[in-house]
């Protein structure tokens, strides 16, 4: 299992996401060891969201609906005698 970057720098992921005060903030979180853990579960909640919310955008981009529904020619159904 791979350590992965908010482990050991937990303010270098706020820092590459471009979230400057959370950065900071999670700098202070680490020069106590006490509050290390903390910053290391905020950091992973952090990217955790930050990927869902990429994921569901290519999702709806590539499940894109046309913009005027009505657009498209109308269905006909036959039926049931």
């Amino acid at each position: 299992m791979a350590l992965r970057l908010e482990v050991w720098l937990p303010c270098a992921s706020f820092f590459a996401a471009g979230r400057l005060c959370p950065g900071i903030a999670a700098i202070f979180m680490q020069l106590s060891l006490v509050f290390w853990p903390l910053a290391i579960r905020w950091a992973r909640g952090t990217v955790d969201q930050s990927n869902i919310e990429r994921m569901l955008a290519e999702l709806a981009e590539r499940h894109r609906v046309p913009a005027d529904p009505y657009a498209l020619p109308a269905k006909r159904f036959r039926q049931a005698a």
